[in-house]
């Protein structure tokens, strides 16, 4: 991470602690060193800060390249190394595994967007394909509370997050096909789930279909 990354960072995070009373367990779940991937559900556009301060190292996300266009672009870009994905953005699943492969934790948000409801939407197989081409662990996390930010700030209030850290997940390893990638995926957002209260759960929170 370059100087300016960090020190923008340092400002983003002292910013995000005077909005924000983050309530994290599970930490030690967290490696503090080699490669693994950070899975979260969606909720907020908080949610890439919340991954700030429960990895304090060097962590490259991922976003949708339609953010990648000023400001938005430069926000994120100041809170870390980011790899767009995107029709026009081939490219990333190579960078991806590279960060991976090279010791480097990689952040993702599988569902894609922000859900409208609050409760979990589909998620995309792309986590499930990383970890198994990598060979490296997924961390899940399942965050709420960062939804309600407005109406706590309209309040001049500091609005409650709460976080809790799973253990490690390892999948198995390929040949995998769409289909299997995808039941990995959903797998994976099944155990993100099962952290959250029910009414955030959504599409992940009933058992998966007999087959």
């Amino acid at each position: 991470m370059s100087l300016p990354q960090r020190l923008s960072r340092r400002i983003l995070v002292t910013l995000f602690r005077l909005l924000v009373r983050l309530e994290v367990a599970g930490l030690e779940h967290i490696p503090s060193e080699g490669a693994f991937i950070l899975v979260a559900n969606h909720l907020h556009a908080l949610d890439p800060a919340i991954g700030l301060l429960l990895v304090p190292r060097r962590v490259v996300g991922v976003a949708k390249d339609k953010w990648a266009r000023p400001p938005f672009g430069w926000l994120l870009g100041a809170m870390g190394d980011l790899v767009y994905v995107g029709e026009t953005r081939r490219g990333a699943v190579p960078q991806l595994l590279e960060v991976l492969r090279s010791g480097g934790v990689v952040a993702i948000l599988p569902e894609g967007t922000r859900s409208p409801t609050g409760a979990m939407v589909p998620a995309h197989r792309g986590v499930a394909l990383l970890a198994t081409r990598a060979g490296v662990p997924i961390v899940p996390a399942a965050a709420y509370g960062q939804e309600r930010a407005v109406a706590s700030w309209k309040r001049l209030r500091r609005v409650r997050v709460r976080v809790q850290v799973g253990p490690p997940i390892v999948l198995p390893g390929g040949p995998h096909d769409r289909r299997s990638l995808q039941a990995l995926t959903d797998g994976v957002m099944r155990s993100v789930a099962s952290m959250l209260p029910p009414a955030y759960r959504g599409v992940y929170g009933q058992p998966p279909p007999e087959r």
